[in-house]
């Protein structure tokens, strides 16, 4: 698969960054939000979730506060990509609960991110495969298949497919064309910008043993002085 320059990112213009939650903006987009920063594209950042299931049973980050923290995070971590907080859109559906297509409030949510995309007018669109297996992702995924995307390009990202994905879950060559992007230049402000998700990757928050933290091997993953991305065909 050739190696597509990190110039190749002046093509892509006014640009919306799809996270499910706090953190996939940095490990599967981190390079490329930060290479468009360089060449002085513009960049959004939309948070789809509230990030509270990560620590549910922690004592000392109720609900609020886990929230509070993380969009902390995703804050600092735009900075360090380049984006300013203003560019960043808050959804705060529920943990887990980001309206697919079987729940209730899709139909507002779609209403939602016609709102949002009419708003910004993005060229391009980046969002989770449609198979990246965690709910919020396919959720993510059916919510952006649905709205009015106008003539935007639609890039997706796996952030969870190689850790836990099937091998039905993996794009076929007939259905996608991968796209594979040089960050190397920029590489440390990705893993700068997801070092500031310390409530993902270490033990600040300590007490519930059901915690969530990336694994080591996770991190790994995501060191790669590439980012893949998948456009459907």
């Amino acid at each position: 698969m050739p190696l597509a320059p990190e110039h190749c990112v002046m093509g892509l213009g006014t640009t919306l960054i799809v996270a499910p939650h706090a953190d996939d903006e940095s490990l599967a987009c981190g390079g490329v939000i930060s290479l468009l920063r360089k060449y002085n594209q513009t960049v959004y950042i939309l948070l789809l979730s509230d990030g509270t299931l990560s620590h549910p049973n922690s004592l000392e980050y109720p609900s609020e506060k886990l929230r509070n923290l993380r969009e902390n995070e995703l804050m600092t971590a735009a900075r360090a990509l380049g984006v300013p907080v203003e560019n960043i859109i808050f959804c705060r559906y529920k943990d887990r609960h980001v309206p697919g297509l079987q729940n209730p409030d899709f139909n507002e949510a779609v209403s939602n991110m016609n709102k949002i995309i009419s708003i910004i007018s993005p060229q391009s669109i980046f969002v989770p495969w449609r198979k990246d297996p965690h709910p919020d992702h396919i959720a993510a995924s059916e919510l952006f298949k649905n709205s009015k995307i106008g003539g935007a390009k639609i890039y997706q990202y796996a952030v969870w497919l190689e850790q836990i994905g099937s091998v039905e879950d993996f794009p076929s060559a007939d259905e996608t064309i991968p796209f594979k992007l040089d960050i190397s230049s920029v590489l440390a402000k990705k893993q700068t910008a997801i070092s500031a998700h310390q409530s993902q990757i270490s033990d600040l928050i300590n007490d519930d043993p059901e915690g969530f933290k990336l694994s080591s091997e996770m991190l790994d993953h995501f060191k790669k002085p590439y980012e893949l991305f998948y456009i459907s065909k």
